[in-house]
């Protein structure tokens, strides 16, 4: 019973086991090999969030999360949330992947967070929601942040 909570491609003894994981029909953490390629928190500090790759998305009816940076020891990403459908609430933070992984709501529809089975890594500029605030690097011949002004 216990091997149906912990996907095969699991980083071995790091982050903790899934709760929902038969619920939810797929493994909530991303394989090995897009885990390895996540940076260690902070490894991206002093850059602007806008050029951050964004490495995984989760989402629910609720709310959506986007990870940049990772701690596989405690599950504790940093990167894009946003709760709720209004994108100018979004917040550049840190959360918690078990906390994420292990909630259901008791009430109505299913609330199971999911990880986007499709999501290819890419720059926070060209996958973040449109109407979100934005932190750019404001130079004026980047490509990247151009649209800011």
């Amino acid at each position: 019973m216990a091997d149906q909570h912990v996907p095969a491609t699991q980083l071995d003894s790091t982050l903790t086991p899934e709760v929902w994981r038969r619920e939810r029909g797929h493994a909530f953490y991303p394989p090995n090999e897009v885990l390895r390629s996540i940076p260690a928190l902070c490894a991206t500090d002093g850059v602007p969030c806008e050029h951050k790759t964004i490495h995984a998305h989760y989402f629910a009816a609720w709310g959506d999360w986007y990870v940049t940076e990772l701690d596989p020891a405690s599950g504790e990403a940093f990167g894009w949330a946003r709760l709720g459908a209004d994108d100018t609430q979004g917040e550049w933070g840190y959360f918690d992947l078990p906390a994420l992984e292990s909630h259901r709501s008791p009430r109505g529809l299913p609330n199971l967070i999911e990880r986007d089975l499709d999501f290819e890594p890419q720059l926070a500029a060209e996958c973040l929601p449109e109407g979100r605030r934005r932190l750019g690097c404001e130079a004026d011949e980047c490509s990247t942040c151009k649209p800011l002004s």
